[in-house]
């Protein structure tokens, strides 16, 4: 879509859219605190999503205004003829029925009217997976659409700026739909973007339209069949990345106006019918929290008086587990990912050797004091701490830490949010 008012003719382009066990006074807190970086890598690995916005559009009458708003007319070509009326945006009891038309309203004198819904001020989200199913009838003249755009809209200047994408759009009689980012990078003075891909739908029925978005790209998603990813690149600014903001949802039924061009009006009525539009975020998981892995990766060790292993003897469960031995030991990993002002809770399996010796399982650097609880069982029991983190706080370091002499296991690591 275009949050510009483009110029029509044949030359425009592709338009979118226990405090520490110490050996001294606060010793061991503080060494934990101080030891910010050990060679642990971040976990980037996922097994799952959780749902935090979807709509099944499922009753009938108008639109769940405690999700979304009409989307206003005004200049850009897609928003020409928006009408904010449930004549032309309403459930119908299975679907979101979003509708184009040439009918005479009093008092409202242009030629189309049409529909368009939005959750700006609503919803919006930092990184995720959207799902979207939705069919539309074809005709000249017709562009429905599924995209998103920044909350903040100019966060890094006016359109294309700040950035846009564009889950799904679609024009005419074309048998294929287009996926697109807009941004300062790849966005030319026409609109058109040389970040797109064209991909074939089922012209006949219902498709679901997608995205997965990280911190270092977009996925593009036709029957969650990857068609194109959109890459970060290695030092990128805001022309080529502003895709660092939250972005709000937009689903809409236009033309007539931009890339479509001319309506034939013996086409109308155009519409597009959403079965459902579903939001998750990623929940990110523990690497490695069996020590099954050949390498230790993606924990990191710091032995500054003792040593840290994997070992083939004393595990819980499988054939490995971990093994502190000697004086200090820490073994961490980053987990990144989080959402800000959300509990999670770290724990797992462990023991030490010998009656008297300790370890403890702990969090730090998730925007509140290092926590941690107390590891003294000889035999395997388990253990763990929760945490909530801050309002701006996206990532954590958990640890096993043996503070003093001894031998401690660890097996069974887990990590969720509550």
């Amino acid at each position: 879509m275009k949050i510009m008012t483009l110029l029509m003719g044949s030359s425009i382009l592709l338009f979118s859219c226990s405090k520490a066990l110490q050996t001294g006074p606060d010793q061991a807190a503080l060494k934990i605190q101080a030891n910010a970086a050990v060679g642990q890598s971040a976990s980037t690995l996922s097994s799952s999503w959780e749902l935090v916005f979807s709509d099944e559009f499922n009753t009938t009458g108008t639109f769940d205004s405690s999700k979304w708003t009409y989307s206003p007319r005004w200049s850009p070509a897609w928003a020409k003829y928006l009408t904010s009326s449930t004549d032309y945006v309403a459930q119908n009891g299975t679907d979101l029925v979003l509708k184009m038309d040439n009918a005479v309203i009093p008092g409202d004198p242009v030629p189309y009217h049409s529909g368009g819904i939005q959750t700006s001020g609503k919803f919006s989200f930092l990184y995720g997976k959207v799902e979207v199913r939705a069919k539309f009838k074809q005709g000249q003249g017709s562009w429905p659409a599924i995209w998103m755009m920044p909350e903040t809209p100019v966060a890094y200047g006016d359109w294309p700026n700040s950035g846009e994408i564009d889950i799904m759009e679609h024009v005419n009689y074309e048998n294929s739909v287009h996926q697109t980012i807009h941004n300062g990078s790849v966005t030319g003075s026409s609109g058109g973007s040389s970040a797109t891909k064209t991909t074939a739908y089922n012209t006949a029925d219902y498709n679901i339209y997608g995205i997965t978005w990280s911190p270092t790209a977009v996925q593009f998603y036709v029957n969650n069949v990857l068609q194109y990813t959109y890459n970060r690149a290695a030092g990128a600014t805001s022309a080529q990345w502003p895709f660092d903001k939250p972005f709000y949802l937009i689903l809409n039924q236009s033309g007539g106006a931009g890339w479509p061009g001319a309506i034939t009006n013996a086409d109308l009525p155009f519409n597009m019918n959403v079965d459902y539009i579903r939001v998750y975020k990623e929940i990110p998981v523990l690497g490695n929290p069996g020590f099954e892995e050949t390498a230790l990766s993606p924990w990191g060790a710091w032995n500054p008086a003792g040593n840290t292993a994997v070992v083939t003897t004393n595990f819980r469960t499988g054939t490995k587990a971990i093994r502190q031995q000697g004086g200090e030991t820490s073994l961490e990993q980053v987990i990144t990912g989080l959402s800000p002002n959300t509990t999670y809770v770290f724990g797992g399996y462990a023991r030490v050797s010998t009656a008297g010796e300790s370890a403890m399982f702990g969090v730090k650097n998730y925007g509140g004091a290092a926590v941690n609880t107390a590891i003294t069982n000889t035999s395997y029991t388990n253990s763990s701490v929760t945490f909530t983190t801050g309002s701006t706080n996206s990532s954590v370091t958990v640890y096993m830490y043996k503070p003093v002499a001894g031998t401690a296991y660890g097996d069974d690591f887990y990590f969720n949010k509550l």
